[in-house]
């Protein structure tokens, strides 16, 4: 087996390992909890994810091309990227208690949990070193040690879940699991590596220089993939944004397979860019063409079985979910095209309209949402999200002269050309 694909295969694996038990640990907590408190859980983790998006200042989206130009200054690259986001993460963390408690003072249950929750912002300023283990062809060792932090986190939370019941010690197992995976990562690292972290000023301005367009993307990002839940607690109130949860894990359910296949083709991707361009368009039509059709097939099944899932899964107090869950599933054919894209901008050096897409996803479904949900409740947040995905991360491409060429590799994917 050749490294590729024994380092695609531990990506795989360990995606689904992860996100099976991350699964069925969301439907118990969903089922202990009233829909109330469990809508409150996901209104949180919804204003975080503002704040963790931004606090990966765009690294994620560049650092694996700076260590494929350079390795053997990763540690260097890390080192002074983690630095930048923990000095972030403090700010975030202070922000966000400061933004509850103005347009919530009284609500000291939202307090709690939003302060356990966001202690992830910090801590997974170290997930930067995934890409270094990514690249090297090492993801077994990232496999192994995020299932050992996640059934440390996962202990915790079912103790709490089988005692107390309390949603904001259950949050905090959701953070002790990114302590864990910070501690073990850095651990390996430096064990794996033979060398310590190293921290530059010079060199973490020289990726803030690359990587700004990604910090608003991931910003516009977060935007168009959790305003909805936002909007549905004002506009409604958080059980419709438990409904609406449980449609985006079941419609999510399928992403441990494209987000695997988009990690594991990344550092051959980005490396072939350089050295081989024929193997670097035959390896984004097969990426794009795999993740389609993957979640083509998936969406077909929760369409016809929506109903049945859910009573198995949640109950009949979930029922209200299947409407939005049929309509929503189908995004995720789309929702994946943009993390390719945002690759193949990276690979091409067009980074700047990165931002222009996200901007135009971002505005479009606030405005759908906006314009659809006090009508049609859950249902319009689905819509919304629908059809921006497939404006974003599809149509757009073909409008913009210099993505066209992207528009017609996804095309050729899809539709098996060589």
């Amino acid at each position: 087996m050749s490294k590729f694909a024994k380092n695609l295969s531990w990506i795989f694996a360990g995606n689904l390992v992860h996100a099976i038990l991350q699964f069925l640990l969301n439907i118990l907590i969903a089922r202990v909890l009233t829909t109330a408190d469990y809508g409150l859980i996901n209104y949180s983790a919804s204003l975080i994810a503002f704040f963790t998006s931004l606090g990966t200042l765009g690294f994620n989206g560049i650092i694996t091309k700076k260590i494929s130009d350079e390795e053997d200054k990763a540690e260097e690259y890390l080192g002074s990227a983690i630095i930048y986001r923990l000095i972030f993460s403090i700010f975030a963390i202070i922000s966000l208690q400061i933004i509850v408690r103005i347009f919530d003072p009284n609500n000291t249950k939202l307090h709690t949990v939003v302060f356990f929750q966001s202690i992830t912002i910090f801590f997974g300023a170290f997930d930067l070193i995934v890409y270094f283990f990514r690249y090297t062809a090492q993801a077994k060792v990232v496999e192994v040690l995020r299932l050992a932090a996640f059934f440390l986190s996962a202990f915790w939370r079912l103790i709490v879940l089988a005692t107390y019941k309390s949603i904001t010690l259950y949050v905090l197992g959701t953070s002790i699991e990114s302590v864990f995976f910070a501690v073990f990562l850095v651990f390996a690292f430096v064990k794996i590596k033979k060398t310590r972290f190293k921290f530059r000023n010079s060199t973490a301005i020289s990726l803030m220089r690359l990587s700004y367009p990604f910090i608003s993307s991931a910003i516009m990002t977060t935007i168009y993939g959790q305003v909805d839940k936002i909007m549905l607690n004002n506009m409604i109130d958080s059980t419709a944004v438990a409904y609406f949860s449980v449609s985006l894990t079941l419609a999510g359910a399928i992403s441990i397979i494209p987000s695997a296949l988009i990690e594991g083709f990344r550092p051959d991707i980005m490396a072939s860019r350089n050295r081989d361009i024929k193997k670097y368009h035959k390896r984004l039509k097969q990426l794009y063409c795999m993740v389609f059709w993957i979640c083509i097939t998936y969406c077909l099944f929760i369409t016809i079985f929506a109903k049945d899932i859910v009573l198995i899964l949640y109950g009949d107090k979930y029922l209200p979910a299947v409407s939005s869950m049929s309509l929503i599933v189908w995004y995720t054919s789309f929702s994946y095209f943009g993390a390719i894209n945002n690759m193949y901008m990276v690979a091409e050096n067009k980074v700047k309209w990165v931002q222009v897409i996200t901007l135009v996803g971002a505005i479009l479904n606030v405005l759908l949402n906006f314009i659809l949900i006090p009508y049609y409740g859950i249902v319009g947040a689905a819509t919304a999200s629908l059809i921006t995905q497939i404006v974003a991360n599809f149509i757009l491409l073909a409008f913009i002269p210099s993505l066209r060429e992207n528009f017609k590799i996804i095309v050729k994917g899809i539709t098996f050309q060589r």
